[in-house]
């Protein structure tokens, strides 16, 4: 399992992801904003919060488990 994954900020974790490979879909309601990433040939949209200060480490791995990102992609990206 991937260890040592950081807290991060919003835009921290959007620069990660768009580096990733997922893309911008839309605005959402409120604070929120979708990406979504193609994986298998399937699209995967999540909601990301942008109000917060900082995203918890725990909340960090969701989104990346959402996003259909491995346990050996997850540790490649907090090297």
């Amino acid at each position: 399992m991937a260890r040592k994954i950081p807290a991060l900020k919003p835009r921290e974790l959007i620069r990660l992801l768009l580096a990733a490979g997922c893309t911008f879909y839309r605005e959402g309601k409120g604070d929120h904003r979708l990406y979504s990433r193609v994986v298998a040939d399937r699209k995967r949209i999540v909601p990301i919060d942008m109000g917060v200060g900082e995203l918890s480490p725990l909340y960090v791995l969701r989104i990346l488990r959402q996003f259909g990102f491995s346990d050996e992609e997850i540790e490649i990206f907090f090297r």
